[in-house]
């Protein structure tokens, strides 16, 4: 330090002059430092749920048939409630739904629509004759003879013609084996996990699922309007076949617009309906699935009456509900700068479902210009059940102002 002295003496500078500097460049420094902090960004506001998903009052009633496996739900919100028993059972002709759903996937129509036609081979004409001589369901077709994709569907699925089946299988992959994994990959991809596809028409009685893998896939094909005009249809008819008559003897009861009838020796009285609700001004379907239903001489009936029984109980229950929001509301909205405010919404908030049922919900914050008085519009709120989702206003409790000028000037 000595030596240090003597230098700077040497040289003619006061060491207190280098203090002073030394410290003129600190407040420099940190003018400069607070400034860039003071004039950065103001940071987003954030939002955090304050409440517990909402839960529909009441508690689902519904007791399934003692005969067969069951479940029911809806074209929107999924499965809702099964039979406890969901083993794998063979399904007939049950799995054209995914046949045809394949079709409408490949080849779109608008309902009404034709769509490009098929002439029949050779192929086309010996599964005809192979389903007549095995006392299968069928189509009566020749060759030579023009078919539309429409026509061809509505003989798949009214009639229940299994060699139509393969022929819009081959049609659509190229073989019929490859149809059929294609057919196993699309199960896989709705998330059927109790489905397996041994073939398009469900004769073979390798081809099995269960009650609730056939909500999800009439779920699904509902979507889809030229489906669901189709299965609609009592009757149509057709060329070579003339008129044809839908195997669905339930259309047109209990609400019934489709969708598919399936039965056989092991398989027994298997039947997925689809039944119309109209609920402020929307409309959603009511899906019910039952497979393996047993009666002597009366399967199919059986399956019938089940089914109804099923959609008559969860009918009434099916509505929309006016939820009243929590006592401190969903949520919050919060500030790095600790500037925070409950938030509420100002509008009744409705949710289609059935007793019990949860819904979950999720809060985000808007681009809001600070200060926020009370009651402006800050989040938005969106509600999910099954697969509707509805999004409302969130207001601010309380004012949101902007950041101080010292929490701007400190701020890390």
């Amino acid at each position: 330090m000595a030596d240090t002295s003597k230098k700077l003496k040497s040289i003619n500078i006061d060491p207190k002059l280098i203090i002073i500097a030394l410290l003129i460049i600190a407040v420099i420094g940190l003018s400069v430092t607070g400034a860039i902090r003071f004039f950065r960004p103001i940071p987003a506001v954030s939002t955090e749920k304050t409440a517990q998903n909402i839960v529909l009052p009441g508690k689902l009633s519904i007791t399934f048939p003692e005969q067969g496996q069951c479940a029911v739900g809806t074209d929107t919100l999924g499965v809702i409630a099964a039979s406890p028993d969901q083993n794998p059972l063979p399904i007939a002709s049950v799995a054209k739904v995914m046949t045809a759903y394949m079709v409408l996937k490949s080849y779109p129509l608008q309902p009404g629509e034709d769509g490009p036609s098929l002439t029949m081979t050779d192929e086309d004409v010996a599964g005809y004759k192979y389903a007549v001589q095995n006392k299968h369901s069928y189509l009566p077709v020749a060759l030579g003879t023009d078919l539309t994709e429409r026509q061809l569907l509505l003989g798949l699925m009214l009639p229940s013609g299994n060699n139509i089946a393969d022929t819009l299988g081959r049609w659509v992959s190229g073989t019929n084996e490859a149809f059929i994994k294609e057919m196993n990959e699309t199960a896989k991809a709705l998330g059927m996990t109790n489905t397996h596809y041994a073939d398009a028409s469900g004769a073979d009685e390798a081809t099995v699922s269960n009650a609730v893998d056939q909500i999800i896939m009439a779920q699904a094909a509902m979507q889809d309007p030229a489906f669901r005009e189709i299965v609609a249809m009592p009757q149509a008819v057709l060329p070579v076949a003339g008129k044809v008559y839908n195997v669905n003897a339930m259309l047109g009861k209990h609400g019934i617009v489709g969708i598919k009838t399936g039965s056989g020796i092991i398989a027994g009285g298997n039947f997925v309906s689809a039944a119309p609700i109209d609920n402020d001004g929307e409309k959603h379907y009511i899906i019910a699935a039952v497979l393996g239903s047993r009666k002597p001489n009366e399967n199919l009936k059986s399956a019938f009456d089940s089914n109804a029984q099923i959609l008559d109980q969860v009918r009434p229950q099916l509505k929309t509900f006016t939820i009243e929001p929590p006592e401190n509301g969903f949520g919050r909205i919060t500030t790095p700068w600790h500037a925070e405010s409950e938030l509420m919404v100002n509008e009744p908030i409705r949710i289609f479902g059935y007793p019990g049922m949860e819904a979950e919900y999720s809060i985000e914050p808007l681009e809001v210009e600070l200060p926020a008085a009370p009651g402006t519009d800050v989040a938005t709120l969106t509600i999910r059940a099954g697969k509707v989702s509805k999004t409302y206003m969130m207001q601010n409790k309380v004012q949101i102002d902007p950041p101080g000028f010292l929490w701007r000037l400190i701020r890390n």
